[in-house]
């Protein structure tokens, strides 16, 4: 159930953040960032700011579920594509590739991964590459 409306709000927090890459009038950066933290606490049970300070792999072992691990990495993508709305270049690289180190310990711990897991990571890791061009 949980699992389920995370994966929800991670779908929401999305099309509002396309919504402020194509500057759609009526969506404010504040409202999105106040929907991402609600989804992260709502994942995480408040344990983002102790996460936050840990590299992929530790923060990984402390979730222990891989879904959980996958939708904090899709988070923390999104936190990176808010950052760069912000015009936060650096920061946004660094959480993109927080969000791609953390997605892919992800897809290690779940047998058999999801091809969605693994397309989505891909596709993060090149946009990463792009971006740094």
């Amino acid at each position: 159930m949980q699992r389920d409306v995370v994966i929800r709000w991670i779908h929401q927090i999305s099309a509002l953040i396309a919504r402020l890459l194509r500057r759609d009038p009526g969506v404010s950066i504040q409202f999105a960032q106040d929907q991402l933290d609600d989804a992260k606490r709502m994942l995480l049970g408040g344990l983002d700011p102790v996460l936050d300070r840990l590299e992929p792999g530790p923060a990984a072992d402390f979730l222990v579920d891989p879904h959980r691990i996958y939708g904090y990495a899709q988070l923390v993508a999104l936190e990176s594509a808010l950052e760069r709305v912000r015009g936060r270049a650096e920061s946004a690289s660094r959480l993109g590739r927080r969000a791609v180190a953390l997605a892919r310990k992800a897809i290690d711990r779940s047998e058999p991964a999801p091809a969605e897991w693994i397309a989505w990571t891909d596709a993060a890791e090149r946009d990463l590459g792009a971006s740094a061009e």
